[in-house]
């Protein structure tokens, strides 16, 4: 196994958005309700406030946030466009978190038997295993598999913190629904600090398979996530 590495990160107004994106979606603010002021909301996100207002006017560009002016940031609404983590479902037991990662492995392999169509059995796929991290503190242990049919060379610095990202920028595929299959499992053989699991451990488990607007499976994944530190978390709304 290659040493962990950290992802290339998202741009910082980037990571501030999808980290009050995630607040809202986890019910921190509600429609209708103002936002602290941009000082304050600096203040206690550790950013300037020239890269909180970045954040922010692009949260309103989504229809997120409404800025009234002399008044403040109003929450809009929280069915805007989809952010880059909207189907990341992981959050920290005290709040959703900013999820970021690095990269343990990056193999080319044959297609298991018995996985979703991805590819052919036996047709070469990408997996790649990842360390998850919610704010910082480390929660989960990944394994991606896609087809390398489109991406025959890959290299570890092209992959960031969103593998949803990634697959709109290098393979123009946009990922529109996902399934996911949740239980318990024993961590895997190549579990490792700093992830408070060791291998063989019980874990949170979830199995998801992904799909493109095509209705074609683009991603299969299995995610081990520590309950002592971090949940699963569906919300729906109508």
């Amino acid at each position: 196994m290659n040493a962990a590495r950290p992802a290339k990160p998202l741009p910082v107004y980037l990571q501030i958005a999808e980290l009050l994106a995630r607040q809202i979606k986890a019910g921190y603010w509600h429609g209708g309700e103002r936002l602290p002021t941009e000082a304050e909301l600096a203040l206690s996100l550790s950013v300037a406030v020239g890269t909180l207002r970045k954040s922010l006017a692009l949260l309103e560009e989504q229809g997120v946030l409404e800025r009234i002016q002399g008044s403040g940031t109003y929450v809009r609404q929280v069915q805007g466009k989809q952010q880059i983590y909207e189907l990341f479902r992981l959050e920290l037991l005290d709040g959703p978190g900013l999820p970021t990662a690095h990269i343990l492995d990056v193999s080319k392999q044959a297609c298991p038997d018995g996985f979703p169509a991805i590819a052919s059995v036996g047709a070469l796929c990408w997996r790649v295993r990842r360390l998850r991290f919610l704010s910082q503190q480390p929660v989960a242990l990944e394994e991606i598999w896609f087809s390398a049919k489109a991406c025959p060379d890959l290299s570890v610095d092209e992959l960031g913190d969103s593998m949803y990202l990634f697959y709109q920028q290098r393979l123009g595929v946009w990922i529109a629904r996902v399934e996911d299959q949740i239980s318990a499992a024993p961590a895997p053989a190549w579990a490792a600090q700093p992830i408070g699991l060791l291998a063989g451990d019980c874990a949170g488990y979830v199995e998801r398979v992904s799909w493109t607007s095509g209705n074609q499976v683009a991603e299969f994944s299995k995610t081990w996530f520590d309950p002592a530190v971090c949940r699963y978390s569906s919300r729906l709304s109508q």
